[in-house]
């Protein structure tokens, strides 16, 4: 319970500080960029996001793998393993490390060109953009290759550290952007918070884990088979993970090709607000994933239970009562920074849809403990319909239009049919919990 209550206190700190760092970034956005370079801003970021999707929904799968691989296995010093299956452990690591190697390759060759065709056919011309594009590009995809350390780590149980590491790579590169944008390098400010994440995570490694990475350069890739203990659950995430990105980051490069820089960065601060409001509320789920794992690899349905039903309950009221907040925020501020918003009604509306997609998220998380993703289709549904509904709500009704087909595709669809999905699997995978039958991709 006391490592519990750790890890949970290092997610709030870690989360805490995104939101209480963000709302800052706002204002210093708002205060040392004009309206154009703010879409600018967003839509860099939102492209180069594309990361998350030449990840795969590996990391995912490797904090579960890794849930199950280390029962029986402890970390001692400079990150050495000890128990009897330490070198399995080793192999997964390795295996890892040099599959998201391909992965940073491939990220780098096919988005940086095409960031470049994307944003030389923006409708206006920006600042210059080119530098700052290359750097992210380039960062982004060595960060790949450092992620999944951070993937085992927490899957062993080190939630406590990983987020510790987070929280400073947060830290870091929220001071290094108000530094540059208070030093007027314009967007040259949004490569800071990769590229302090990037340093950070090197020294934790160094510091912390230099017997792991010796080991993984060292290991040969051994029993771990991708096709059947891998990829059967990780094509279902990625396909969850395509859909998140439709859900949380294609809008803004669609306004920024139609509607402009202008609406595309009141997108871009909107969505921001709203993402980082249900990460600060997914901590009361993400603090038990190794432990809700743990509990399914060892046939305890009661402690499944409990720990799903409570924690979902906590993290819908964090975010709904974050969203209050943001709304009251949103009446009293000054027209200066109301203005770089969405508007009230809109802005309501795309929070509403967020709440939406952070109890699915939240269901979702929660039958990954079963090395399973039956979400998948509903979301992959989901995302086409609200993506095409929202090309077509972007020509017409610009901002309005998108969070209005956003918000009807969560009401009518997918919000509803993820809820009935996750009761009937959770009532048919019940008695295979409580008898211990054997968990999917386990021998």
């Amino acid at each position: 319970m006391k490592s519990g209550h750790q890890a949970l206190f290092a997610i709030l700190a870690q989360r805490s500080w995104q939101a209480i760092s963000g709302a800052v970034t706002v204002v210093m956005i708002t205060t040392f960029l004009d309206v154009h370079e703010q879409g600018w801003y967003f839509g860099l970021l939102s492209l180069a996001a594309l990361y998350t999707i030449f990840d795969m929904g590996l990391s995912l799968v490797l904090v579960q793998t890794a849930a199950h691989e280390f029962i029986g296995l402890s970390w001692l010093k400079n990150g050495h393993i000890h128990g009897p299956r330490a070198r399995r452990f080793e192999a997964l690591a390795a295996w890892a490390v040099r599959h998201y190697a391909w992965l940073a390759l491939a990220f780098g060759l096919i988005v940086t060109p095409f960031g470049f065709w994307f944003f030389s056919a923006a409708p206006s011309k920006g600042p210059t953009w080119q530098m700052p594009w290359v750097i992210l590009t380039a960062i982004n995809a060595a960060s790949l290759v450092l992620l999944p350390f951070l993937s085992l780590v927490e899957g062993s149980g080190g939630i406590r550290e990983v987020y510790l590491v987070r929280l400073l790579q947060t830290v870091a590169g929220a001071l290094l952007c108000w530094i540059a944008l208070a030093g007027g390098l314009g967007l040259g400010a949004v490569v800071m918070p990769a590229s302090a994440g990037i340093v950070i995570q090197g020294i934790w490694l160094w510091q912390r884990k230099s017997r792991l990475v010796r080991s993984v350069l060292a290991t040969q890739i051994g029993p771990t088979n991708w096709r059947r203990e891998i990829w059967p659950h990780q094509w279902q995430i990625a396909v969850s993970w395509l859909s998140g990105y439709m859900l949380t980051q294609l809008y803004i490069p669609l306004l920024f090709a139609v509607q402009g820089a202008a609406v595309a960065g009141q997108m871009g601060l909107s969505l921001t607000l709203s993402n980082m409001l249900g990460l600060l509320a997914l901590s009361w789920i993400t603090r038990h994933v190794p432990d809700m794992a743990n509990a399914v690899a060892g046939g305890d349905w009661d402690r499944f239970r409990i720990q799903c039903r409570r924690d979902l309950i906590l993290s819908c009221l964090a975010f709904l009562g974050g969203a209050a907040v943001l709304c009251i925020v949103h009446k009293l501020a000054p027209s200066h920074y109301t203005d770089r918003v969405l508007p009230f009604w809109t802005f309501a509306g795309l929070l509403l849809s967020g709440f939406l997609n952070h109890i699915q998220t939240s269901l979702a998380t929660q039958l990954r403990s079963f090395r399973r993703e039956p979400l998948v289709w509903i979301l992959l549904a989901g995302s086409t319909l609200t993506a095409a509904a929202a090309a077509w709500g972007a020509v017409h009704y610009s901002s309005g239009g998108v969070v209005a087909a956003m918000l009807s595709v969560q009401l009518l669809l997918s919000t509803p049919a993820s809820i009935l999905l996750y009761r009937r699997c959770i009532g048919r995978w019940r008695q295979g919990l409580t008898t211990s039958l054997p968990v999917p991709g386990r021998n």
